[in-house]
């Protein structure tokens, strides 16, 4: 039995995921100055998952002791051999402070996640805990914990993040996503007048989403082109002209009058400037014809750039956007049926 320094690998099982068989070592030795001590390992869910995705224990381990918790923390590396990831699609997605929109199939579908407006919830009530018991008392601490605001908002950020990902790695896609600053995301959020509240949704809602979609993608080796996000929501997609917007994100273009949403004209746009930037010559930059027909395209010029709007009560339990695509073929066709939300004032 090999032995990596003063840890020893003892009893071993087979674990059988997908089909294929992993071994695994369920306990170790660790050699102290009272000689060697066995310990039982328990295997974290994260690790079974990276086991179902192929990859395997290598024999670098580490071992640290959580001296508050009163245990022994076992780090093994895992690896994986992987194929070259040749992207055929495209997957454009919009981020927003309250909402992730992106493409699936024919459909421009937007995931609520109101993590801004969570955000705002929680400082309301943080605000109620903070007067009534003080601002740093052992009561208002403990109500504060209790809270879990940053472990709502994360599961939030890395559910949306991993339905995109999946998604991308169903139609063998590259993940197109703008490259937003600093400066560009504080003229978003500039509404909130509180300057911590904007630097708590800048930092959960706009920053944390896109870096949570990032992640997601290096772990499942899906590449992420960035783009720049100027004029992407301003610019009918066919005309090139400017979009009018009214109080809310629907707008009419100047030329052609179409109407169209701000997500989803951001997401049509989002993927031609990915053309651009993959396939030279494909999209002509610059050029004054059209690569886009109202006629065929159903989010052309002769329909209503009408996206599919999922609450977050009803994709929070999702996995993946192909498995619930009759849902989403439901929702689209009740969208449909009831075209008021689409109306524009006579004045525009």
């Amino acid at each position: 039995m090999t032995t990596y320094g003063n840890l020893k690998p003892m009893d071993a099982t087979k674990i059988n995921i997908n089909g294929v068989e992993n071994i695994f070592f369920t306990s170790v030795a660790i050699h102290t100055h009272r000689g060697w001590v066995h310990i039982d390992l328990e295997p974290s869910k994260e690790f079974y998952k990276l086991l179902a995705r192929g990859f395997k224990p290598t024999s670098h381990a580490k071992i640290k002791l959580d001296r508050k918790s009163r245990r022994v923390l076992f780090h093994l590396s895992l690896e994986k051999e992987v194929e070259i990831y040749r992207p055929e699609d495209i997957k454009p997605v919009d981020v927003n402070e309250n909402s992730v929109a992106t493409l699936y199939e024919a459909f421009a579908v937007i995931l609520e996640t109101d993590l801004a407006k969570t955000t705002l919830g929680y400082s309301y009530r943080k605000e109620s805990i903070q007067r009534r018991n003080g601002s740093d008392s052992r009561e208002t601490r403990k109500a504060m914990e209790k809270l879990k605001e940053g472990k709502k908002k994360k599961d939030y950020r890395m559910k949306t993040a991993n339905m995109i990902v999946r998604d991308a790695v169903r139609m063998r896609g590259v993940i197109v996503i703008e490259r937003i600053s600093g400066e560009d995301i504080r003229v978003m959020i500039a509404r909130y007048r509180n300057k911590q509240l904007r630097h708590r949704i800048y930092q959960s809602a706009l920053k944390g989403e896109l870096n949570a979609i990032i992640d997601k993608a290096k772990e499942y080796g899906v590449p992420v082109l960035m783009i720049d996000p100027r004029n992407t929501s301003k610019i009918c997609p066919i005309h090139k002209a400017v979009i009018e917007y009214g109080k809310d994100r629907i707008g009419v273009c100047s030329k052609g009058g179409e109407k169209w949403h701000r997500e989803v004209v951001a997401l049509i746009n989002i993927y031609l400037k990915a053309l651009e930037a993959l396939y030279e010559g494909i999209a002509q930059k610059g050029s004054g014809v059209s690569i886009l027909d109202g006629s065929t395209v159903p989010l052309g010029s002769t329909a209503t750039g009408e996206p599919i709007e999922i609450p977050r009560s009803l994709w929070g339990r999702w996995r993946s956007l192909d498995d619930h695509r009759d849902i989403i073929t439901s929702l689209w066709i009740k969208r449909q049926s009831n075209p008021k939300q689409m109306n524009i004032s006579d004045n525009q």
